[in-house]
């Protein structure tokens, strides 16, 4: 049979080659030794992304956000972020909103301007409070003191940011990590104060 003979054929060259390749692949004078050539580079033969990719994270993120900030002399430009709510996990709203904003800032670092953008996210309000109510039994909720569910709220957030605060830095977006605010702060809350008054004392 024409279909048997071929296939053995072929295994027996394999066989063949196999013998002789693990004879003469470390043998330097080896009739195959000069028969593929082969650029000479000092990049490794493995990508070991798992090391390298948080390496090069952080150059392309923190360290260059530091770096435009002590070398760029250009013009400042800030840009202020609307901040998401801590109220759940991230999703592809939060990734567009955060990609289009690196972008903008990136463009101007390469502009030269000193770039200021300050990540922050939005604690107060009805949609945190129906969050943290999520994970309390119904009948449990009328008898919820105000103070016990604000209480639940901030930790929820608390523990929201955190999450969103690895979520961002793995997508790799530039910005003043350190240096986050949380509308729950108390310096951001007597801030709003401060500001309330004043328009008050405006008569606006």
């Amino acid at each position: 049979n024409m279909g048997l003979a071929l296939r053995a054929r072929s295994l027996r060259m394999a066989q063949i080659f196999s013998r002789n390749f693990s004879q003469t692949k470390n043998a330097d004078n080896s009739p195959y030794a000069h028969t593929v050539t082969l650029p000479q580079t000092d990049f490794p033969m493995r990508a070991n992304a798992a090391q390298r990719e948080p390496m090069l994270q952080e150059h392309c993120t923190e360290a260059l956000y530091k770096w435009q900030e002590k070398y760029n002399t250009g013009e400042p430009f800030v840009l202020h972020d609307g901040p998401p709510y801590a109220n759940g996990a991230l999703h592809i709203g939060h990734f567009l909103n955060k990609v289009l904003k690196d972008t903008i800032n990136r463009f101007h670092v390469m502009q030269g301007r000193k770039v200021s953008y300050i990540p922050g996210w939005d604690c107060h309000g009805l949609p945190i409070e129906i969050k943290a109510l999520e994970g309390i039994p119904q009948d449990q909720r009328a008898a919820l003191a105000p103070l016990e569910l604000r209480r639940k709220a901030r930790m929820l957030a608390e523990a929201t940011i955190t999450d969103h605060l690895k979520g961002f830095q793995r997508w790799g977006i530039m910005a003043d990590w350190n240096n986050v605010y949380k509308t729950m702060d108390p310096e951001y809350e007597a801030a709003q104060l401060r500001i309330f008054s004043e328009m008050m004392e405006r008569g606006r």
